[in-house]
């Protein structure tokens, strides 16, 4: 058919140019007759010719160059991006042009229908790496970075501009470059975890595979998916660390017990001095025990999702007024001056007040424990920004700084000889945390090794209600 076409296209020029050359000859030669062989022959000649060229420069800019100038305009701004954009013929007369147009406008429309699904294939493929939270990192055969996601960004602190740059150029880390040049030179998937310190220490399990061509099944890059198991993890090492704590905690009072019931059996028991000491010794290893479980199950209930808590306007200053005499008298015991005060009009706080009395009990307990004889314990309320803060300070052995972001772990301690000395199990911090975090509120530390420690825990308010109303007015009787 292109071919009928153009066989068409050059007779119709072949037929345009003999007729053209025909009339200029018959002009030529009638003019000749006419003037004969006078001056103004040549001139006659020169005006035949003229009107020749000038109407075989309308033929063909009109046959020829305004439509090959409209098929060119038109696809230039195609080309450019203006889709909508189609061929427009001033003259129709020319069949050939004609189909020629409809063709390039087919083409055009064929085109516009690829981009516009292109786009939405791209718009919806970032949308899908947009809402991914792994981070995925595409690179060439080069190891230059060809496609990134917000989450690549944003946990191995790198631009989108990173895309034509080589891999460490961007991704300071040797094990994830080397991850990727293995799988280029083995053609396989690897599965292995690594991990990343900059702009934090992150672990990832990196799933990096080959990226193959569909048309040819050439190896043209390389893709990774980086799954964070950080908190994973850290899950995990807490798991490990708390069994390993729980079962520490139980073998040293076990085998303290088993050793002294092994030594009354080979006869210690006829001794009662002997016998009273090894059974006291064996009450405090068994106390320690029980205290320890305690512990363990408070803990598992307050993490049980399924726990009611029943909470209720609380009046924080009752309950230190009815813990006070007893600290009091311990605090004689042990030769340390402990100082209650408390601000008048304090508001009444949303919670539990039992478990708010063990938040209370347990920062005394620890606050008195851990100071020496002749020291001194505060416990402070007052009115905070959004509550009652409670502030228990001692001038106790305090705490290096070191260890003050792990105070709350379970099981931690910061010298584990002293805190098994003076009976702690390394829960009562963890407990206290947990419960405050219960009544949306927070608890933070200041220590000092040497100097002291001080505990504030702020709580908020509770809301205007009858129930408020009335426990404020029976705390005012």
């Amino acid at each position: 058919m292109e071919k009928s076409q153009s066989k068409r296209l050059s007779h119709k020029t072949l037929v345009f140019q003999g007729q053209l050359l025909l009339a200029a000859i018959m002009a030529s030669v009638i003019g000749l007759w006419l003037l004969g062989l006078s001056f103004w022959w040549p001139v006659w000649v020169a005006l035949v010719l003229g009107i020749v060229v000038y109407l075989a420069y309308l033929y063909y800019r009109r046959h020829f160059f305004d439509p090959i100038r409209s098929i060119q305009v038109a696809i230039n701004r195609v080309a450019q991006g203006e889709l909508e954009e189609r061929v427009v013929l001033r003259f129709t007369g020319d069949p050939e042009f004609v189909e020629l147009s409809e063709a390039i406008n087919a083409m055009a429309e064929h085109y516009a229908l690829l981009v516009e699904e292109a786009t939405r294939h791209r718009n919806h493929l970032n949308a899908i790496l947009s809402s991914l939270v792994d981070a995925l990192v595409a690179v060439d055969k080069d190891l230059r970075i060809t496609m990134i996601n917000p989450a690549a960004c944003n946990l191995l602190d790198i631009t989108p501009d990173s895309r034509g740059r080589y891999l460490l150029e961007s991704i300071r880390n040797y094990d994830l470059s080397q991850l990727f040049q293995q799988v280029l030179q083995e053609e396989a998937t690897i599965v292995q975890e690594i991990q990343v310190f900059v702009p934090q220490h992150h672990i990832f399990r990196a799933i990096v595979s080959p990226i193959r061509s569909q048309r040819t099944g050439r190896l043209v890059g390389v893709v990774a998916i980086l799954h964070d198991i950080t908190e994973q993890k850290r899950l995990e090492q807490m798991r490990t660390d708390f069994v390993a704590n729980v079962s520490h905690e139980l073998r040293t009072p076990l085998t303290s017990i088993k050793g002294f019931v092994e030594t009354l059996k080979d006869g210690a028991i006829d001794d009662a001095e002997a016998s009273r000491r090894f059974l006291s010794i064996m009450e405090t290893e068994s106390d320690r025990m029980v205290d320890l479980v305690k512990n363990l199950l408070e803990l598992s209930r307050l993490e049980a999702p399924d726990r009611s808590w029943d909470l209720v306007p609380v009046n924080l200053s009752e309950t230190v007024r009815n813990m006070a005499d007893a600290y009091y008298q311990r605090a004689e015991e042990l030769d340390i001056s402990l100082n209650i005060s408390t601000e008048a009009d304090l508001p009444l706080v949303k919670g539990d007040a039992t478990l708010l009395r063990q938040v209370i009990a347990n920062l005394l307990d620890n606050a008195l424990k851990y100071t020496d004889a002749e020291g001194q314990v505060w416990l402070s309320l007052f009115n905070g920004e959004t509550g009652v803060t409670v502030e228990v300070q001692d001038t106790g052995i305090g705490i290096p700084s070191r260890h003050l972001d792990r105070i709350f772990e379970r099981f931690y301690r910061v010298d584990k000889g002293r805190c098994r000395q003076r009976g702690g199990t390394g829960l009562g911090l963890a407990i206290v945390k947990h419960i405050v975090e219960k009544h949306g509120g927070t608890i933070t530390i200041e220590s000092e090794y040497g100097e002291g420690t001080v505990f504030t825990v702020a709580l908020p308010r509770a809301e205007d209600s009858p129930e408020t109303e009335a426990v404020e007015k029976k705390a005012a009787i």
